[in-house]
């Protein structure tokens, strides 16, 4: 006799989802530990691939048996890790972080989030600190550290919002020791960024993004310094010292370029460079590649 094979794991997803509606609706389970089940997305593939394996190596109502008590396990233990585990705190949280110079000569920093709002700040009234950050967040707690061997400051936060419904909250305010060369990561979803650089001497800057706000300020450059931003609709303003050479490269779909005062529109790429950009030694070099894309560069800083 031949059996069609029929797989048990949609069937289960239903009522697995079924299952925990009826428990938050009758308030057994607190809506808050939905967010848990992002973390099983691995279990998804396993139990497929189990299946599979089960059905070619058994055959028969046998098959049958032991793919359904695979779906079954995989069931019970999701909603045992979902309703009986540490739940994610909710409202919002803040912390503090900071760690001190050291041996470090050089640093960078580089940020992995979602949606977030960053504020960063050069500065050289924070004493022996490398960095001081302060963090308004809900959900996960974040991960600040310091690499000592590299210099390099890692914060992040892991995925909190998942497939569910809940709104995150993550608010950064960074100051960043002056005295030390900086090199500038920003990984994030849609964000709202705000860097004071100024006072930094800084290596270079990356920005990947998705839906954003960039207001960028930076002061005397040495060498070449890249600064690169890649997203999706993108608002970006860029502040330099009065004479420092810079160029241009904004490519895209819809783009828009104000470049000391002079207006570009265009489908596709815009490029614009101050007159002493070629023979410079010290300059900018900023790419911006997006989907829909605002970028202005001006001089409206001054020499502190």
């Amino acid at each position: 006799m031949n059996y069609r094979y029929r797989s048990f794991f949609w069937p289960a997803i239903l009522i697995l989802v079924g299952v925990f509606a009826l428990l938050v609706n009758s308030g057994l389970v607190p809506a808050e530990r939905l967010d848990r089940l992002v973390d099983l997305w691995p279990l998804i593939l396993i139990v497929i691939g189990l299946e599979l394996v089960v059905r070619r190596a058994l055959k028969g109502p046998t098959a049958e048996i032991a793919a359904a008590l695979v779906v079954l396990v995989a069931i019970v233990g999701a909603a045992a890790y979902v309703a009986l585990g540490p739940a994610i705190p909710t409202g919002t949280q803040t912390m503090d972080s900071t760690a001190k110079v050291g041996n470090i000569d050089h640093a960078s920093v580089r940020i992995d989030v979602g949606a977030a709002n960053i504020t960063m700040q050069g500065t050289s009234s924070i004493g022996g600190d490398l960095f001081r950050a302060h963090i308004e967040y809900s959900g996960r707690k974040p991960d600040v550290g310091l690499d000592t061997s590299t210099g390099e400051v890692h914060i992040s936060q892991s995925n909190t919002s998942g497939l569910f419904f809940q709104n995150r909250r993550f608010a950064l305010s960074l100051q960043l020791n002056a005295s030390v060369p900086w090199k500038i990561a920003v990984n994030s979803g849609a964000s709202n960024d705000t860097l004071n650089l100024s006072s930094v001497h800084v290596s270079g800057i990356e920005v990947n993004t998705g839906a954003s706000h960039e207001t960028i300020s930076v002061g005397s450059p040495s060498g070449t310094v890249p600064i690169t931003i890649n997203g999706g609709a993108l608002t970006v303003n860029v502040h330099r010292l009065h004479g420092v050479a810079t160029s241009v490269a904004v490519s895209g779909g819809a783009v828009n370029l104000s470049f000391d005062g002079r207006q570009s529109h265009a489908v596709g790429t815009l490029n614009a460079l101050t007159s002493d950009y070629d023979s410079a030694t010290d300059r900018y070099q900023l790419q911006v590649n997006g989907g829909a894309c605002n970028v202005t560069v001006d001089q409206n800083l001054s020499a502190s």
